[in-house]
């Protein structure tokens, strides 16, 4: 009998930088926690931040997500890397390897020939696990490139994937991201869809009322969760926490972001122990302690973007001034006399010459996990004299030392002149014996990261909602035929909320109100207290409303308030005191010219107008005549309304029930 295979519950973004990684990784240490063996898996990354693993070398993501996971991590998490070399080029890593025939080839060309692989690495995890996390990559609903995916709904057809889809709130426009997306979606990947989740989100979820319930009518989909806007200090391929120097404590560390600098997240420590911050303008060394020359992808651009900045005569000024410089891999051949390509590899560059070094590409590529014995070194790099560090190897090439350039770690690992260090060491910041040696204390670990995020899962995700749909027998149902997706929503013009005294009706008023202007609201009042009694209920009702609203107190002539109004969005509350002031001041015929007169200058005015009003239509009848006759009045007046509303909306016992 063939074994079951593992569920896959798949991540995919609305757009690229929704947090998918990040989602994943989180995802990975909760299931992880609950004693489930789990696997990530992202068919194709894009990326120049790379780590070695069992097998070769995988994105950095999929290597901290199987961290998270507590699992090894392995290529087949990986399958498919791309390194952008150039604007339109990029080196094709297969299962950790380079494929230099692949590179060369056409990317609407590669699928025939990839496909097999990820699909193959996939049954492999599933075969291996109790729960694959899959990642999607930018969006699954570029239409353009729906013939050549591998990564987002391939993969989630291939698996019977529950997918999450998730969206940046804070960048804006994330209902519309949501919506489009799964508009953009064949039917049967719409039926993929289970849940969405709104991340980065700053301020009070409250506010986000009535879109979810909204978005889950019209797709069939939940919003499944808030997530705040995380900051956290992992490892990521994208650097945010190296943006700036501000603040913290320990030296100041510049880091020089030239293109295709690559595995800039190894770094990470740096955030804890140091003021970091990545540096593109020469000017930016002056006050600068430490300067690191990271990895690149392509050496041979990043000379000559050191050459044209201004930045390599700006390096030589700061090594001349004593102070320390660190090249990491191709920082250390960029910091060399020359880098010779007779092969045609990456192309040939001249280095700074701060170290006496010749540097000879090669085809082959250097991918190992790696460890050296510092030499005896000399100035702020003496404390690292005969310590044993860890780290990896990716790279082309090999370097020679002439000159006064010593080597300091066997193999042509490390070279040192003065306080000049070039290490083919990728993670030795990550290293505790290193941030001890050189900060006197270790940073954090990722573990107190990985529970950090599971945590806030647990407090802000229906998690035990996604981990039935991860976990859930069969695939979702099918749609019997095409379906067209539903109109766009129509903003109302003109909403009434009904109900009894003490309802609720003008709570809800108040919140439909503030989730279609925000802060820009009027609210018209039509009360006019007449006692203490009434004064104070006019003054519980003020502190209900947020304090920028504007207030006009009108109890009689409603369409001149609605002129007066300084925004789009008005609250008119209550439609029930409005009637009476009106009848006790002129009687029948100024309440139906009042009400008219309110409906002819909402048209005119184009502004959205929400009502309040009491339905009293439903009690006994009044013992008096004028009682009645106001009955009667607000009756009419709330049919009229009713009439010319988009939405009428009942509200019993703080419940709204929609009617017609």
């Amino acid at each position: 009998m063939a074994r079951r295979l593992a569920p896959v519950l798949m991540v995919q973004g609305a757009t690229s930088g929704a947090g998918k990684s990040l989602l994943v990784t989180a995802l990975a240490r909760w299931f992880a926690r609950r004693g489930v063996r789990t696997a990530p898996f992202k068919a194709q990354n894009m990326s120049n931040h790379a780590r070695v693993a069992a097998g070769g070398e995988m994105g950095s993501a999929q290597y901290l997500q199987a961290l998270a996971a507590g699992a090894t991590p392995e290529v087949r998490m990986n399958p498919v890397l791309l390194k952008p070399e150039a604007e339109t080029r990029s080196q094709v890593v297969v299962l950790g390897r380079h494929d230099p025939a692949l590179s060369r080839t056409p990317w609407n060309e590669r699928k025939p020939r990839l496909w097999p692989v990820v699909r193959e690495s996939l049954r492999a995890l599933r075969e291996e696990y109790e729960l694959v996390l899959a990642e999607g990559a930018g969006s699954p609903a570029e239409v353009n490139l729906r013939a050549g995916d591998l990564v987002n709904m391939a993969v989630a057809r291939e698996a019977g994937a529950a997918v999450l889809l998730v969206a940046d709130i804070d960048r804006g426009g994330a209902f519309a991201h949501l919506w489009g997306t799964w508009s953009l979606l064949a039917v049967e990947e719409r039926a993929l869809v289970r849940g969405f989740v709104l991340n980065k989100f700053r301020g009070d979820a409250a506010l986000l009322a009535p879109a979810p319930e909204q978005l889950e009518r019209w797709t069939g989909v939940p919003t499944l969760g808030v997530l705040p806007y995380l900051r956290h200090r992992l490892p990521d391929e994208d650097a945010p926490l190296l943006g700036t120097a501000a603040g913290g404590a320990g030296p100041r560390v510049a880091i020089v972001a030239y293109p295709y600098a690559s595995n800039l997240d190894e770094f990470w420590p740096l955030v804890e122990l140091a003021r970091v911050e990545l540096v593109r303008e020469p000017a930016a060394l002056a006050e600068a302690e430490l300067v690191i020359l990271p990895g690149s992808k392509h050496t041979a651009a990043s000379a000559e973007w050191l050459a044209s900045s201004g930045m390599a005569r700006a390096l030589r000024d700061y090594a001349a001034s004593g102070r320390p410089l660190l090249g990491v891999c191709g920082g250390l051949q960029l910091l060399g006399r020359a880098v010779h390509d007779p092969e045609g590899v990456e192309g040939a560059a001249r280095g700074l010459g701060l170290l006496e070094l010749e540097t000879t590409m090669d085809p082959g590529k250097t991918v190992r996990r790696s460890r050296g014995r510092f030499a005896e070194l000399e100035g702020y790099w003496a404390a690292l004299s005969g310590l044993e560090a860890w780290g990896y190897e990716i790279h082309h090439g090999n370097s020679r030392a002439g000159g006064g350039t010593r080597e300091v770690m066997a193999g042509g690992r490390a070279f040192a002149r003065g306080n000049v260090l070039g290490v083919y060491l990728h993670g030795l910041f990550e290293d505790p014996a290193v941030q001890r040696a050189l900060f006197g204390r270790a940073a954090a670990g990722l573990e107190r990261e990985f529970d950090r995020l599971a945590d806030a899962l647990e407090e802000h995700l229906d998690m035990e909602r996604i981990e039935q749909m991860a976990f859930s027998v069969g695939e979702p149902g099918k749609h019997a035929g095409p379906v067209a997706p539903p109109d766009p929503p129509r903003i109302p013009r003109l909403v009434l909320y009904l109900g009894g005294a003490r309802a609720g009706k003008s709570a809800a008023a108040l919140a439909r109100a503030r989730a279609l202007g925000g802060e820009a609201v009027s609210f018209v009042a039509t009360a006019s207290p007449g006692d203490e009694e009434m004064a104070a209920r006019a003054a519980a009702h003020r502190a209900e409303r947020p304090a920028a609203w504007e207030t006009i107190e009108e109890p009689r002539d409603a369409a001149a308030a609605l002129g007066r109004a300084k925004h789009d969005v008005v609250v008119l509350d209550c439609l029930t005191l409005l009637v009476s002031n009106l009848l006790l001041a002129g009687g029948e015929a100024a309440v139906r010219e009042g009400v008219e007169a309110l409906l002819a200058a909402w048209r005119e005015s184009g502004r959205t107008l929400v009502v309040v009003s009491n339905e009293v239509g439903m009690g006994i009848v009044p013992e008096n005549a004028l009682a009645r006759r106001y009955r009667d009045l607000l009756g009419w007046a709330n049919r009229t309304v009713a009439a010319a509303a988009d939405e009428v909306r009942l509200v019993v016992a703080g419940r709204e029930l929609p009617l017609g």
